[in-house]
C-alpha cells in the first residue's frame, strides 16, 4: 500500500490550514488579560463528522485569547480520529483528564459526550440528539437549514453547513486535487462505500458489487475508480472483499483523509443516497444513484445506474446530458445559510464565551489535498472476480 505523494512532500503531512500554536498542553505565554483567556474543547467521535469540528477549531485557533484542546470520543473510530487530529497538529486528550472549570466551551460532532465538562456546549449540525436538560451550562444545537430545526426548538440556531462552504471554496482547486490523486489524463469515478469496521449486516454492502462492475468494465488506463467512505453512513465488515478490490485497482480514500476534496476532483460520482451523492451535486460532476431510490429531491433530479446496461456508455451519457441546474433544488436544501457558517458559528461561540469577536470577517478555506491508498507502483492488477 502507498499514499500518493505530491512532489516536494507527503500529502499526509499537509493540512488545510496552519495552526498558530500548539493545540494541546498549557501555554503560559497566552496573550491578553487574565479574564480574557478561554479554553475551547473540541470532541470528535469519527473522522467524517469530525471535519466540521476541525473547521470550528480553525476559527478559534486564530485568536490568541483562545486555547484549543481536542478529545477523541471512545468508540470504534477513535484510532482514525487520533490520526486525523495528529495530522492537524493536535494531541488528543482524554475527557477524564479534564475537570470542571478547565474548559470554557465544548464543541462536539457526531454525538453528545457522556460526561462532558460543565461548560456551555455547541452541538454541530448532524450531532446525535441527547437529553442535555441536566447540564448546568447551556447546550445549543445547531442546524444547517431552517427546515432542519424542529418546531419549538428555542435553543437551536441555524448556522449553515461548513462542508458546503468549504467544498464550494475548494472548487477552483480541482486540477490541483486531481494531480494529488494522480489521475491527470484519466476519468475519476468516485464511489461511496460504507465505512469498514462493522460487525452486523449492512444495507449498503452492495456498493462493492458496483465497484466490481466498474473495475471489470472500465479500462484502467482511461479511468480510475476511487472509493470514499460514506460520512456518517453504515459500517460494514471490511473483510477480504475490500482488500481484493484494492489489489484489483481500486483506490481508497482513508477515513482520516478529507472526502470533500475527492468530490471536487471527480468526473463522476456514484453511490446510494447519502452525503457523497448529496454534496456531489455542488461540484457540477454527474451524480449517478446506485441501490434503492432516494426518498428526497435527489430522486427527481438524479440519474440512476442501470444494472442491465454496460457501465461505460452510461457514464458517457450522463456526462453529455448532465446539467448542474437540474440538481439545484438538492443543493439548495443542504443549507439555508450558504457561505455563512464561519460567520454564524463564530458569533455563537463568542457569545457563549462572553468575549468580543475579532475585528475580521471569517471566510471558508479550501480543504486539504486528498490522498489515497492502493496497490504499489508496478504491481500487476488481478482479474476482478465477478458476482458477490
Amino acid at each position: 500500500m502507498f499514499a500518493s505523494e505530491v512532489k516536494g512532500g507527503s500529502l499526509t503531512a499537509m493540512t488545510g490550514f496552519e495552526w498558530r500554536r500548539a493545540l494541546s498542553g498549557f501555554d503560559p505565554g497566552w496573550w491578553g488579560r487574565l479574564g480574557d483567556r478561554r479554553t475551547v474543547l473540541v470532541v470528535v467521535g469519527s473522522p467524517a463528522p469530525g471535519q466540521p469540528a476541525l473547521d470550528v477549531a480553525r476559527l478559534a485557533g486564530t485568536d490568541p485569547r483562545l486555547r484549543v484542546l481536542f478529545a477523541a470520543a471512545p468508540g470504534p473510530s477513535s484510532a482514525a480520529v487520533e490520526v486525523m487530529l495528529r495530522d492537524a497538529g493536535a494531541a488528543p486528550l482524554r475527557l477524564s483528564e479534564l475537570a470542571d472549570g478547565d474548559v470554557g466551551l465544548v464543541v462536539t460532532a457526531h454525538r453528545i459526550p457522556g460526561r462532558p465538562p460543565g461548560a456551555p456546549l455547541i452541538a454541530l449540525p448532524g450531532t446525535i440528539p441527547a437529553d442535555v436538560k441536566h447540564r448546568p451550562a447551556p447546550a445549543v444545537f445547531t442546524y444547517a437549514h431552517h427546515l432542519d430545526r424542529p418546531p419549538g426548538a428555542e435553543d437551536g440556531h441555524v448556522v449553515g453547513d461548513s462542508d458546503h462552504d468549504r467544498l464550494v471554496a475548494s472548487l477552483p482547486l480541482r486540477d490541483f486535487y486531481r494531480r494529488a490523486l494522480g489521475v491527470v489524463g484519466r476519468g475519476l469515478v468516485v464511489v461511496a462505500l460504507p465505512t469498514a469496521g462493522g460487525t452486523g449486516p449492512c444495507t449498503r454492502c452492495r456498493s462493492q458489487d458496483v465497484v466490481r462492475r466498474l473495475l471489470a468494465e472500465l479500462p484502467p488506463d482511461l479511468y480510475h475508480v476511487l472509493g470514499v467512505p460514506e460520512p456518517g453512513g453504515d459500517r460494514c465488515p471490511g473483510g477480504p472483499g475490500v482488500a481484493a478490490l484494492l489489489r484489483c485497482g481500486l483506490g481508497l480514500l482513508p477515513p482520516e483523509a478529507d472526502w470533500r476534496a475527492a468530490l471536487v476532483a471527480a468526473d463522476w460520482i456514484l453511490g446510494p443516497p447519502g452525503p457523497v451523492t448529496r454534496y456531489g451535486t455542488l461540484t457540477g460532476a454527474p451524480v449517478l444513484i446506485t441501490g434503492p431510490p432516494p426518498g428526497d429531491a435527489l430522486r427527481l433530479f438524479s440519474v440512476r445506474l442501470a444494472a442491465h446496461r454496460p457501465v461505460r456508455p452510461q457514464l458517457a451519457e450522463a456526462a453529455a446530458r448532465w446539467r448542474p441546474e437540474r440538481v439545484r433544488p438538492v443543493a439548495d436544501r443542504i443549507t439555508s445559510e450558504p457561505g455563512r457558517f464561519d460567520r454564524n458559528m463564530r458569533s455563537l461561540m463568542y457569545g457563549l464565551l462572553r468575549l468580543p469577536q475579532p475585528a475580521t470577517i471569517p471566510a471558508a478555506d479550501p480543504v486539504s489535498p486528498p490522498f489515497r491508498i492502493g496497490v504499489r507502483a508496478g504491481e500487476p492488477l488481478c482479474p476482478v472476480p465477478q458476482g458477490g
